[in-house]
């Protein structure tokens, strides 16, 4: 995966979508393409795409207005249709509605008495479907977002400079129906929270089709949750001793009785494997330090360094794209695409 970076200039939302759009015009077109491709491969069809999207445009236009304007800048800028710039913002509720499995990241926070927590995850998904990632600054009111998404889609890991937010994917037997991507909950919090407490209350608000967990740290005073997400209601996982760690199922009791993640996932052998390290990473400091830290002795032969095979079947041709870090008082993104294991000081990269 290649990532562009596009630094957006303090404006409206529909004129800064429009900015996106225009960047990434023909990588958002052709995104869309691939990912019609898939969803109809793997059980939906076009009348359900269609159902998915009508229905996530009517709940973000009634619960983030400001989104919906800034969705169709970009739908306008790359020269697509509404819907299509939702079918991809919407990813998650259209496969929810396939049989294609939900395999997707590794998130580990160490919280500190004497500073702000380290965070680092594993984005680990299709090759063929994320040929291209985005870096997007976007200055709004008073702060400044940087988040990285798939293009076209408005947000995904990220943080404002006063929280950071981690996004991985989860399957819950109530997924369905219409609401509002989990990846616009996931803009939003970035948009409008400052503190834990706020976040949690705009995931709470927000009517869901689909399930996933968004792990928030706050800068100061420390603090990190996993908000878990589905249409059946939100869990809030706390750190234990200090250290927090997700994968793809559910942590909540009352949540995870909806448990569906397949059996063949790796998700509990990837946090077997992060909470397995967990003295490493409470003491690592630094990007670099966290990645070392997060895989063990194990390198990169470790759960959470997904190689792709290329002769598998296409559901299971998952790789490690990309290696996150956030620091929650810069508000910078230190990112390696690739596997925490190849992360070094020569190889990661800074968006700030």
């Amino acid at each position: 995966m290649r990532l562009r970076e596009l630094r957006v200039p303090r404006t409206g939302p529909h004129e800064r979508g429009l900015a996106i759009g225009t960047a990434f015009g023909p990588e958002i077109a052709a995104s869309a393409a691939r990912y019609a491709q898939i969803y109809s491969r793997f059980g939906a069809d076009a009348a359900t795409v269609a159902e998915v999207v009508d229905g996530s445009l009517q709940a973000v236009q009634d619960w983030a207005p400001e989104l919906f304007a800034e969705l169709a800048g970009v739908a306008e800028g790359a020269e697509v249709d509404l819907p299509t710039a939702m079918s991809l913002n919407a990813r998650t509720e259209v496969l929810a509605r396939t049989q294609l499995a939900a395999r997707e990241c590794s998130t580990v926070v160490a919280l500190s008495p004497d500073g702000p927590p380290r965070t680092l995850q594993t984005w680990d998904w299709y090759p063929e479907l994320a040929p291209i990632g985005a870096l997007l600054e976007l200055p709004l009111g008073d702060r400044v977002v940087r988040t990285f998404s798939e293009v076209g889609m408005l947000g995904k890991i990220g943080t404002n400079g006063r929280l950071g937010l981690h996004f991985n994917i989860l399957r819950h037997h109530s997924d369905g129906g219409s609401g509002v991507p989990v990846h616009l909950v996931a803009r939003a919090i970035l948009d409008r929270a400052d503190t834990v407490e706020e976040a949690i209350a705009i995931a709470g608000s927000a009517p869901l089709a689909a399930s996933t967990v968004l792990t928030v740290a706050q800068a100061a005073p420390g603090r990190a949750v996993s908000i878990e997400l589905s249409p059946a209601g939100i869990g809030v996982v706390e750190p234990s001793a200090g250290y927090l760690a997700h994968t793809n199922h559910f942590l909540d009791p009352t949540l995870a009785t909806g448990e569906a993640a397949g059996v063949d996932s790796t998700t509990w052998q990837r946090l077997d494997h992060v909470l397995g390290q967990r003295e490493a990473v409470l003491a690592a400091r630094g990007p670099v330090e966290l990645s070392a830290a997060a895989c063990g002795t194990a390198g990169g032969a470790a759960a959470i360094c997904v190689h792709c095979d290329p002769d598998a079947d296409f559901d299971r041709r998952v790789a490690t794209l990309l290696t996150v870090s956030l620091d929650l008082t810069s508000g910078a993104i230190h990112h390696h695409t690739g596997t925490p294991a190849e992360l070094t000081q020569t190889t990661v990269a800074e968006f700030v």
